[in-house]
C-alpha cells in the first residue's frame, strides 16, 4: 500500500509522543525503488487531532511499533509495476523504460550467423539494394549527359544534382562530374569552391588531358567532381551557348556520366544546346500545386518544341522539401502528373533534414530511406545507358517468335 495511504496513519497512531525521532529515522522502504524522497524531506508534524481522539497506545488492544514494523519490512515484496489508469501514464514506467526497452533494429540474421556460423545471406531489402547498385554500375559505353531542370525554381533541383551525382560516383568505378549551368549554388552544396572555374577552363586553350580538366574541378568524399562557375553576385560573366558547347566537348572525353544543373529559362540558346546534347532528363518537382503546374508546362513545352524523344527518356523526381504528408488535393495532382510517366520513371525523394539544411551535402549523412530512393533514381537513369539498350535489344532479338 502507498506510504501516503491509510497505513501511514495507522503507524502514526501507534507511535508514542515521546519518541518521534525513531519514526523519522526508520522510514519504510519501497522494495527496490529506493527510499521515497517525500518521506525523507517531509518535516515532522504533530499528530493530527483526529488521531488524538483515538485510544492511547498503552491499551492492550493496540499494537506497538516494534510488533508492527517487522510485518511491513520482512520480507520486502518484489517491485510491482504501476498500473496505468485510463488517459494517464505511469511515471514509474517511464523511469524503467531504459531498462526494458529492446533495441529497435535487432538484426536477427547477423545474430543467428554469429551463433551458428551459418551465413543466411542478404535479406530482401539488401538484395534489392544490391540489384539497384548493379544497375547503376554497368558500363556506359560513352559519355551519358543528363540535364536536370524545371521551369519552377525553389524545388531543390541543385540539391538533387549533388546527391544524384554523389550516388552515381559512389556506386561506379569511373569518373562522374556535375556542371553548374545556373547561378553557382552547386559549389556551395558540394563543399567548397575551386578557385578555377569554367571561365578559366575555357580560357586555357592547352587543356586536353584529364589532369588539366581535373585542376578546374573539386571532388567530394563520394568522388563526384563539380565544375563551377564564377560567383553570381560578384561576377558579370554569364554562360552562353558557345561556352557550354566548348566545355562539354572537353568533359565528354573524360567522364562517363555528366550531370547538368540547368536554369529555369527554357527559351534560350543555352538550353537549346543543353537539350541537344542530353541523353536523359530529370525533371524535379516539389510537393506543391504551383510546382506541379510548372512541371506540366515544362513537359508540354518540351513536346511542342521537338523534344518528344527526350521526354520519353525523362525521369520525374518528386522532391519533398518539407516534412509532412501532402493534402488530398495535392496527392491527386501528383498522381495525375505521375500518370504521364512509366512506373519505373517516377521516384519520390523523401524529406531529409540534412539535404534541405542548405549546407554542404554528405552522402553518409543522408537517411537510409533517402539513399535508397536516390539509388532508385540513379538506376532508372542507368537503365537508359547505351550499353543497357544494346543488351536489351540483343536479348529481344534472340527471343523466339510466336
Amino acid at each position: 500500500m502507498d506510504n501516503r495511504g491509510p497505513d501511514r496513519g495507522v503507524n502514526r497512531q501507534s507511535v508514542p509522543r515521546t519518541a518521534p525521532q525513531e519514526q523519522r529515522t526508520s522510514p519504510v522502504r519501497r522494495g527496490d525503488h529506493g527510499p521515497d524522497p517525500y518521506i525523507e524531506r517531509r518535516p515532522y508534524r504533530p499528530v493530527p487531532p483526529a488521531y488524538q481522539q483515538q485510544p492511547r497506545p498503552a491499551r492492550p488492544t493496540t499494537t506497538s511499533l516494534t510488533s508492527t514494523v517487522p510485518a511491513h519490512r520482512a520480507p520486502p515484496p518484489p517491485p510491482v509495476k504501476p498500473q496505468r489508469l485510463p488517459g494517464g501514464v505511469a511515471l514509474d514506467s517511464l523511469d524503467d523504460e531504459s531498462q526494458t526497452t529492446v533495441p529497435p533494429k535487432f538484426n536477427w540474421r547477423q545474430f543467428f550467423s554469429r551463433i551458428t556460423g551459418i551465413n543466411l545471406g542478404p535479406n530482401k531489402a539488401q538484395k534489392y539494394e544490391l540489384e539497384l547498385k548493379g544497375r547503376v554500375e554497368v558500363s556506359v559505353g560513352s559519355a551519358f549527359p543528363i540535364a536536370v531542370l524545371n521551369l519552377k525554381g525553389g524545388v531543390g533541383k541543385t540539391a538533387v544534382v549533388e546527391v544524384l551525382g554523389s550516388t552515381f560516383a559512389d556506386a561506379r568505378n569511373d569518373r562522374v562530374v556535375a556542371v553548374d549551368l545556373d547561378t553557382g549554388d552547386l559549389a556551395d552544396r558540394h563543399g567548397r569552391r575551386n578557385s578555377l572555374t569554367m571561365v578559366d577552363l575555357l580560357a586555357d586553350r592547352s587543356v586536353t588531358r584529364y589532369a588539366d580538366v581535373r585542376a578546374h574541378t573539386y571532388m567530394n568524399g563520394s568522388k563526384l567532381e563539380v565544375l563551377g562557375i564564377p560567383d553570381y553576385a560578384q561576377s558579370k560573366w554569364l554562360i552562353e551557348r558557345d561556352d557550354f558547347v566548348r566545355a562539354f566537348s572537353l568533359l565528354r572525353k573524360h567522364y562517363s556520366v555528366v550531370l547538368m544543373d540547368c536554369g529555369t529559362a527554357l527559351k534560350s540558346r543555352l538550353i537549346e544546346a543543353i537539350l541537344r546534347e542530353s541523353r536523359a532528363l530529370v525533371i524535379v518537382t516539389s510537393a506543391s500545386i504551383d510546382s506541379v503546374r510548372k512541371t506540366r508546362t515544362t513537359l508540354e513545352w518540351l513536346r511542342q518544341n521537338g523534344y518528344q524523344k527526350l521526354v520519353e527518356s525523362t525521369v520525374l523526381a518528386i522532391n519533398h522539401i518539407e516534412s509532412g504528408k501532402p493534402n488530398a488535393l495535392l496527392s491527386m495532382e501528383l498522381e495525375k502528373l505521375s500518370g504521364q510517366f512509366k512506373a519505373n520513371r517516377v521516384v519520390v525523394l523523401p524529406f531529409d533534414p540534412h539535404v534541405h539544411a542548405g549546407k554542404e551535402i554528405s552522402l553518409e549523412r543522408l537517411s537510409k530511406k533517402s539513399r535508397r530512393q536516390y539509388l532508385e533514381l540513379a538506376a532508372a537513369l542507368a537503365d537508359m545507358f547505351p550499353s543497357r539498350s544494346t543488351a536489351h535489344d540483343r536479348a529481344k532479338a534472340n527471343q523466339p517468335v510466336g
